[in-house]
């Protein structure tokens, strides 16, 4: 499938899974297996600091992001309008067909996305492409294709392997064609540069303890993992899964740091945030039918959501009713009619 459309979305992966198939293989790509990466992006002067999958980031990024971030300044230091943001080059990390071009913010940030082998992409977003470069132009690890687009801090780098399935996804319908077969860019890059990278992996709090980082920790039966609003359609489209279902979505997951738990809220309960709670309160990773009525005391890490308490009961295996009480300083003991049904 060659696409190249416009839209007004956030970075790539969950937000955008109408990403390229095979089609036919119009382009006639006969390699088969994982293609290898060679070429740094970025050149590795500026490469501040990369980071992990699993990103937790409401109302864009509600669930783990499925690609990661590539810092070329320091976002880190409260001194960022002091950075240097002008437009850096950006080549192929490895040889391909560019199948599918997404602009993806009214600025003119570009999505796109090279195919390898018949199984196997890699993408960048908010990126600018070079003139000349489009759907069905092919590239060859090291050309300049593109260049940052002159904000900073970052650009995305996301992969995408069809021959690897997380097993963490219970659901796989929700998240597109795409979504299911992400994976961690850093595996695939050639030594030396993946030992390199790996070194520069990073977030606020410090050297993450998964460098691939996770965005699938969903299990059957168990609260973990993420969750969408019953009205929400089962298939893994643009719609459902990109700006419009945003606010609908609900992730139990764990931040990319020290392995805790925390609860993503995309904005139909409660205002979007994340919530970190306490580790006096029920691991989501252990609660299941049997657990019945589970209260959770939410402290806002990120987002305008503000404190209170989460009520939450698995109805059955794949179905939860879940009320927030913003504000609340008491365990509330009962729904009220604002509980909200959310399936996986």
């Amino acid at each position: 499938m060659a696409l190249s459309l416009v839209a007004l979305t956030a970075c790539g992966g969950h937000g955008d899974n109408t990403g390229p198939a095979d089609n036919g293989n119009p382009y006639g790509i006969t390699a088969t297996g994982a293609g290898v990466l060679s070429v740094s992006p970025l050149d590795t002067s500026t490469i501040f600091a990369v980071t992990p999958l699993g990103n937790l980031a409401p109302p864009g990024h509600v669930l783990p992001t499925d690609h990661v971030y590539w810092y070329f300044v320091d976002p880190w230091s409260g001194q960022q309008q002091n950075n240097d943001c002008r437009a850096r080059p950006i080549r192929a990390a490895g040889s391909g067909v560019v199948t599918f071009v997404l602009v993806t913010e009214v600025q003119g940030d570009t999505k796109v996305d090279v195919q390898m082998t018949k199984t196997f992409h890699y993408y960048y977003d908010h990126v600018l492409l070079k003139p000349g470069i489009g759907v069905g132009s092919r590239v060859n690890a090291g050309d300049t294709i593109a260049t940052t687009t002159g904000r900073c801090p970052s650009m995305d780098l996301g992969v995408i392997d069809y021959d690897v399935t997380p097993a963490g996804f219970v659901n796989p319908m929700r998240y597109g064609e795409m979504g299911v077969h992400a994976v961690s860019p850093y595996k695939y890059f050639s030594e030396p540069l993946r030992s390199w990278l790996y070194a520069r992996v990073r977030m606020f709090e410090g050297v993450p303890v998964n460098k691939d980082g996770r965005i699938d920790y969903g299990v059957r039966g168990k609260l973990v993992g993420d969750w969408f609003h019953s009205s929400i359609a089962n298939d893994g489209s643009s719609v459902t899964m990109g700006p419009l279902g945003w606010p609908k979505a609900l992730a139990f997951a764990y931040d990319w740091f020290a392995a805790q738990p925390r609860i993503s809220v995309g904005g139909t309960i409660a205002a979007a945030g994340v919530l970190r709670i306490p580790s006096t309160d029920s691991d989501p990773a252990t609660v299941s039918t049997a657990s019945g009525l589970v209260a959770y005391q939410g402290t806002p890490v990120q987002g305008p959501i503000v404190a209170g308490w989460m009520l939450v009961q698995m109805l059955t295996d794949d179905r939860i009713r879940v009320e927030y009480f913003a504000g609340a300083t008491i365990r509330p003991a009962v729904f009220t009619s604002a509980a909200q049904e959310y399936v996986r």
